[in-house]
C-alpha cells in the first residue's frame, strides 16, 4: 500500500514537470538503429551516433553479423536504441476514469485487448497522461504501441550480432520522443517507469529547492512590479483625464463660437414666430428673405400701410419701410407690398 502510495505521488510530481524537460533522456548518448523499409522484413538498417545531443550517421549495414560487428568499438559500449517512423507504429487516445490514475500501468494491462485487437502480451507499449480533468472525474491518456512480431525479425538479427536493445524511440510524428520499452513487461515495464519517474521527481526536488531560495526576491521583484503598474496605471489615468478636459474646453469654446455666430446671423424661427404674430390676419406672404438681421417681405394684404403701422409698433422690429410702389388689384381688393426691415432677434 505504501509503495503504491509513493508511485502515485511521484507520478502527481512528474506531471509538474514541462514537457521538454521530460524528454531530457531522448539526447542521452546511444546507438541509435533504423530499419529501412518494413520492420517485418528488413534486410538494412541506418546506423547514428548520438553524443551529447549530436548525432553522426555511420552508415548502412545489413543484417548480418559480419556487417554490424563492424561498428566502431565506441558504438559497443553505449546502449542501443531501435529508431522508429510514426507510420510503424499505433496510436490511441483513451478516455478512463480518474480513479485508474494510481493504477494506470495495470489498467492498461487489462484493457489493451478492449481497446486494441492485440493482448498486453502481444506489444511493446507505453503511455503517457495527456489531461486530468477532475470536473468529469476523466482521464485523457495517449497509448503508443507496437506489436511484438512487427519487431521479431529485426530484434533477432541484432541479437545475432551481440546487441540487445532496450527500447524503441519515435522518431516523428505527434508522438516523436515517445519510447517504447523492449525488455519490460507486466511489473519490469511499470518499475522502468516509476525509476523514470522518480529522476524526474529528484529533479522536481532540485527545481523546487532553487524556487524556495529566490522566492523572497521573486516576491520583492513582484511587488516592486505592482507599485510600478500603479504608478504608470496612475500616469495613465491622469493624462486621459487632462485629455479630456482639454476636449471638453476644445468642444466648448466650438459651442460658444456656434452660438456666437447663430446671435450674428440671426433666428429663422423666432423671426418667424414673431412675424406670424405681428402680420393681420388679412395679409399673407408670398416670399420672406433673411439675410443676417436684415428681412424683406413681398406678399398681399388689404390695407398695407396698416401692416407697416403693425411692425412699427413692435420693439422687435427696426426701421421697417416699403421698398417698392405698392400696387393695388382691384379685382381682388388687395394691395401687393414689398417691406424691408430689420429685427433684433
Amino acid at each position: 500500500m505504501l509503495r503504491e502510495l509513493l508511485a502515485w505521488w511521484i507520478r502527481q510530481l512528474a506531471d509538474l514537470v514541462p514537457e521538454h524537460w521530460r524528454q531530457v533522456g531522448s539526447v542521452s548518448d546511444a546507438v541509435l538503429i533504423a530499419p529501412r523499409g518494413p520492420t517485418t522484413a528488413t534486410n538494412e538498417v541506418t546506423v547514428d551516433l548520438r553524443r551529447q545531443g549530436r548525432e553522426t550517421p555511420l552508415g548502412i549495414f545489413e543484417l548480418r553479423a559480419g556487417q554490424v560487428l563492424e561498428l566502431p568499438p565506441a558504438c559497443t559500449r553505449l546502449p542501443s536504441i531501435i529508431r522508429l517512423a510514426h507510420v510503424n507504429v499505433l496510436s490511441k487516445t483513451l478516455r478512463l476514469p480518474l480513479a485508474a490514475d494510481r493504477q494506470l500501468d495495470q489498467v492498461l494491462t487489462f484493457e489493451m485487448d478492449r481497446e486494441t485487437p492485440f493482448g498486453a502480451d502481444d506489444v511493446y507499449w507505453s503511455c503517457r497522461i495527456l489531461k486530468r480533468d477532475r470536473e468529469r472525474k476523466q482521464l485523457l491518456v495517449r497509448l503508443v504501441l507496437m506489436p511484438r512480431a512487427g519487431l521479431t525479425h529485426l530484434l533477432n538479427h541484432l541479437a545475432a550480432a551481440g546487441i540487445v536493445p532496450q527500447r524503441a524511440e519515435i522518431a516523428d510524428g505527434p508522438d516523436a520522443g515517445c519510447f517504447l520499452p523492449l525488455a519490460a513487461t507486466g511489473a519490469q515495464h511499470r518499475t522502468a517507469s516509476y525509476v523514470w519517474l522518480r529522476w524526474q521527481a529528484a529533479a522536481l526536488c532540485g527545481g523546487l529547492a532553487v524556487a524556495a531560495a529566490a522566492l523572497p526576491f521573486v516576491q520583492q521583484s513582484a511587488a516592486l512590479g505592482a507599485v510600478d503598474r500603479e504608478i504608470a496605471a496612475g500616469r495613465a489615468t491622469a493624462v486621459e483625464a487632462e485629455e479630456l478636459r482639454q476636449e471638453i474646453s476644445r468642444l466648448s469654446d466650438t459651442v460658444d463660437l456656434v452660438e456666437s455666430e447663430r446671435d450674428k446671423a440671426g433666428h429663422p424661427l423666432a423671426v418667424l414666430a414673431t412675424l406670424t404674430r405681428l402680420i393681420p390676419d388679412d395679409t399673407y406672404l408670398t416670399e420672406l428673405q433673411q439675410q443676417l438681421h436684415k428681412i424683406t417681405l413681398s406678399g398681399r394684404s388689404t390695407a398695407a400701410a396698416r401692416l407697416l403701422a403693425a411692425l412699427a409698433a413692435s420693439d422687435q422690429v427696426q426701421n421697417p419701410a416699403f421698398t417698392a410702389p405698392v400696387t393695388r388689384l382691384e379685382a381682388t381688393q388687395s394691395e401687393i407690398f414689398t417691406i424691408a426691415l430689420e429685427v433684433g432677434l
